[in-house]
């Protein structure tokens, strides 16, 4: 699985209680998929949850930890509010800029998750720029979110679609992670436009009164950088010398900008590479307080199993890794765990897989397989907890996971439901993280 095609198809068809005082009785009624629906008989886990997760979070060297310094690792999903993230059976559940439709049908979603068990604490919500931006061609993609970015859409939505959607998840017991609008583009540079952007979004969600120092809430600095050049031309994910210290300091500055507000939320990081490669915080980190870095991790990354055009699993052989438990261990600690985690907390915002059969279900393809032997997940779960300071989410889509029913089978033949695919295995994990 490339990011690359991942984003290219994105930014192609991406183009094509809200607060309870603002979605009100009067909004007009959309059709619904019965599956979103809560149901008299469901039973809600609130009660056994209420005060598991609520109250300040704290960086405390590569650890976070609650008031009492207990150590907290999260566990969660995502969220993002474009027609095109809504659907179901390529029926869209509401279009253009409806934002009662987009608020009513994303808070069945996350109710549906609540209701059924799933035991998540944090939520990565995507500002998604199908509302901040204007005058852009079908085919402008999230990589260009910057290009057509409009401030007074990005501040009416923020209010109107965003933070509602955040107050909600709070009311569910759900931690916040906001992540900023679109994608990086391929290329970023200290003083570009895009890092012009990046300090006009944060200055405006910093002083949110909503978001600023609500100890609900985190914010992910910018999504997926590729490659970074620096003042003398070079260019690349990291290297020696101008481009780690340049690239550090591009989100040192926007790290700087927040905090310049009075803002002190805890602040993810993340690295270049599709937030693979941390080397520049390495020899630059990022100072400050509540700083801790945000990676993701797909199959094949990091020398991990992955389905093969000839059809078998086998480690991504570009990094020269054995692969199974091994390889990814070994490729895990060299760029992760010896790079930033023994410094700061990381929290992966991006993992999935599926078996074969269901490729497409997912971003990632492989097999569940193994703790120490084949496969994928099972092995992300055992290198997360081998780590030991590494929150994580599924990026699995959440009209999916609001689907799953917890009392359903196990069934190879059905996505939800296939132990060797990343929705059936992980609900069982987040449980069993829970009840710690």
């Amino acid at each position: 699985m490339k990011k690359r095609f991942k984003y290219l198809v994105l930014g192609l068809l991406v183009s094509v209680g809200m607060s309870f005082a603002s979605c009100g009785d009067d909004e007009d009624e959309i059709d619904i998929p019965d599956i979103y629906k809560k149901k008299d008989e469901d039973t809600t886990a609130q009660e056994k949850r209420t005060g598991k997760i609520t109250g300040e979070l704290h960086v405390d060297g590569r650890y976070l930890k609650d008031a009492e310094g207990n150590i907290v690792n999260l566990h969660g999903i995502a969220q993002t509010y474009s027609p095109w993230f809504n659907r179901v059976n390529d029926q869209y559940l509401w279009t253009d800029k409806d934002v009662a439709g987009c608020l009513r049908v994303n808070k069945e979603k996350l109710l549906k998750i609540h209701d059924h068990g799933w035991c998540v604490d944090f939520v990565r919500l995507h500002m998604d720029p199908h509302w901040t931006m204007k005058d852009a061609p079908w085919d402008a993609g999230e990589s260009k979110a910057h290009i057509y970015y409009n401030e007074e859409q990005f501040k009416q939505y923020l209010d109107e679609v965003f933070v509602p959607m955040a107050e909600y998840m709070q009311t569910l017991g759900m931690r916040v992670l906001m992540r900023p609008p679109g994608v990086c583009p391929e290329v970023i540079a200290l003083n570009d436009d895009y890092y012009k952007y990046m300090l006009k979004v944060w200055t405006i969600v910093a002083n949110h009164k909503k978001l600023k120092n609500n100890p609900m809430v985190m914010f992910e600095l910018a999504n997926e950088p590729v490659k970074f050049r620096d003042s003398k031309g070079n260019e690349g994910s990291s290297n020696t010398g101008s481009i780690n210290k340049e690239l550090s300091q591009f989100f040192q500055d926007i790290v700087d900008r927040i905090r310049e507000q009075g803002c002190n939320n805890i602040l993810w990081i993340p690295g270049t590479s599709w937030q693979q490669d941390y080397k520049a915080y390495k020899s630059y980190p990022i100072k400050g307080e509540n700083i801790g870095y945000a990676v993701h991790c797909y199959p094949g990354w990091y020398g991990s199993d992955c389905y093969q055009q000839t059809g078998e699993i086998a480690p991504d052989m570009w990094r020269g890794s054995v692969g199974g438990y091994e390889g990814f261990k070994k490729d895990w600690d060299n760029s992760i765990t010896k790079v930033v985690a023994q410094s700061n907390p990381i929290i992966v915002t991006e993992m999935d897989w599926c078996s074969k059969k269901f490729q497409g279900r997912t971003w990632g393809s492989s097999i569940t397989g193994t703790a120490g032997g084949k496969g994928f997940g099972a092995n992300f779960r055992k290198i997360m907890d081998e780590t030991g300071n590494v929150s994580w989410l599924t990026f699995v889509w959440d009209h999916d996971l609001a689907t799953f029913d917890p009392a359903h089978e196990a069934d190879e033949n059905d996505f939800l439901y296939d132990p060797e695919s990343g929705v059936y295995p992980v609900y069982q994990w987040f449980k069993e993280y829970w009840n710690l």
